[in-house]
């Protein structure tokens, strides 16, 4: 029938509503839509509508002619914004596009869900998730939520690298062009990369989003070179905020450049940078009254110009570093950069990843004695992600935690334990 229109129905109407929580789903507004009315007791004030994604009617934005008229009253093609938004995404149909506001709609529900199923979960400083897509063997869309402090388990070759790897690019510098090399991204090839992290600053919620987007080569019409493209809350930027993350990467392999014989000074050395330092910055930082006392029971000293010593816990003498056992530089290393992180004036936190190749030097006893520790840290301003390939580790890990734990979930072949 012409003029026939597919509109909601009531039921559908408070179905949207209710899955975006009452809150527009426009990124940067989620302004409450419903409170009190103050004229009649018993009854709503409602400033929110249920908007097409595509139009209800021929004519209208964004109208899939293809769609059958039960698909297009369907709650899966409706939107839940405020009354603002829901007049501004139709009168500027060519920049909300049908996958902007699809996209709207999976982050916004996504994040409404987490709150809901963990509500003291949700970190009021830190990042609350990342989600990965066509990385490595992340080749669907996979979202991760993240506490205070994180295990991940997973077999080997399952993604904890690459989830490490997402997550640290988005600090810029080495680790983005880390990530770039490793998996071929921007090249001649069609655009597929997409990788989304979420931080709160506060309880302020900031969404970074980074994808590739197709360039036609003009020598080559036919060909297509992909180019980095970025969104900062839903909308395009030249850049991303990269003061936002401040992240700390830590596998064996960046901790070992070759050219340094004492495995202290080449572990200090790559930490540095990471921490925004040069190695002789790092090196002036070893005063000895500055780790008096420490999370893991290191006390540190400096001794020379690239020479420290270190008493580590329970133990009643110092030694050089090179006369230490492993696990005992470990720690110290940890404790080093727990002390200067905690001596940062700015005020975003940190994120510690630990990749399971690190991890793996370590016996079971120190495996609990690191994770203990770090789970333990009360500062808001330190957020930890531990990698695990023995489920056996996971469980002990767990349940040795279990007082903090707030509930696991799963990304692809991983399984992710969030802490408080």
């Amino acid at each position: 029938m012409a003029g026939a229109r597919d509109d909601f129905s009531k039921a559908t109407i408070r179905l949207l509503a209710q899955r975006a929580g009452y809150l527009c789903a426009q990124p940067d507004c989620r302004q409450l839509t419903v409170g009190p009315s103050d004229d009649r007791v018993g009854r709503v004030t409602m400033v929110g509508v249920a908007a097409h994604i595509t139009a209800a009617a021929p004519g209208g934005p964004r109208f899939d002619a293809g769609m059958q008229p039960e698909d297009r009253a369907s709650e899966a093609n409706g939107l839940w914004v405020c009354q603002t938004h829901g007049k501004l995404i139709d009168d500027t149909a060519s920049r909300h596009t049908v996958e902007t506001l699809r996209r709207w709609k999976t982050q916004h529900e996504e994040w409404i869900f987490q709150r809901v199923a963990s509500a003291d979960s949700v970190l009021k400083h830190g990042l609350t998730s990342i989600s990965i897509e066509n990385i490595g063997p992340f080749r669907t869309r996979s979202t991760v939520p993240l506490g205070r402090h994180n295990v991940v388990f997973g077999q080997n070759n399952s993604g904890k690298s690459s989830l490490c790897e997402c997550i640290a690019a988005f600090s810029g510098g080495t680790n983005f062009e880390n990530l770039c090399k490793r998996w071929q991204l921007f090249g001649v090839r069609s655009p597929s990369m997409a990788i989304e992290a979420a931080v709160s600053m506060q309880g302020v919620r900031t969404t970074v989003r980074l994808s590739e987007e197709a360039k036609t080569l003009k020598r080559i019409p036919e060909k297509h070179r992909t180019r980095l493209h970025i969104e900062v809350d839903g909308n395009v930027a030249a850049n991303w905020p990269r003061s936002l993350f401040n992240i700390i990467y830590l596998e064996s392999h960046s901790l070992k450049p070759s050219d340094i014989k004492d495995p202290f000074r080449r572990e200090l050395r790559a930490l540095a940078p990471q921490l925004g330092l040069s190695e002789d910055q790092a090196w002036d930082a070893l005063r000895e009254e500055l780790f008096c006392s420490a999370t893991f029971g290191s006390r540190i000293r400096r001794v020379g110009e690239y020479r420290a010593e270190v008493r580590p816990r329970e133990s009643d003498h110092y030694y050089e570093t090179g006369g230490l056992a492993g696990s005992e530089q470990t720690f110290a290393l940890f404790d080093i950069m727990l002390r200067m992180i905690r001596s940062d004036p700015r005020p975003t936190p940190w994120l510690i990843l630990v990749d399971s190749s690190l991890f793996l030097g370590l016996d079971s006893d120190n495996k609990r004695r690191l994770v203990s520790g770090l789970n333990g840290l009360a500062d808001p301003q330190v957020q930890t992600l531990v990698c695990v390939n023995s489920e056996h580790d996971a469980i002990e890990l767990t349940a040795d935690d279990s007082e903090r734990w707030i509930g696991s979930s799963a990304a692809g072949a991983l399984t992710i334990h969030n802490f408080r």
